[in-house]
């Protein structure tokens, strides 16, 4: 897979980053982040179900950094 596999459609936005393990957080605009190990291809590392729908973009990326820290 690449970034453009991991963004088609419109399905889901990149919300945070972490340069030092090479993965990015993505929320679907609903309950759900995944996060993707960024090599040669992206693959898909983890998914998080929220109990609650993130409000909006910014929920969400406080959200995927509170999951980044473990």
């Amino acid at each position: 897979m690449n970034l453009f596999d991991v963004l088609s459609n419109d399905e889901r936005v990149i919300v945070y980053s972490d340069v030092g393990s090479r993965i990015i957080y993505t929320w679907n605009r609903s309950l759900t982040l995944q996060a993707w190990q960024v090599r040669s291809v992206i693959e898909e590392v983890d998914v998080q179900t929220l109990s609650t729908q993130p409000i909006n973009i910014e929920a969400a990326r406080r959200a995927a950094m509170k999951w980044s820290e473990g």
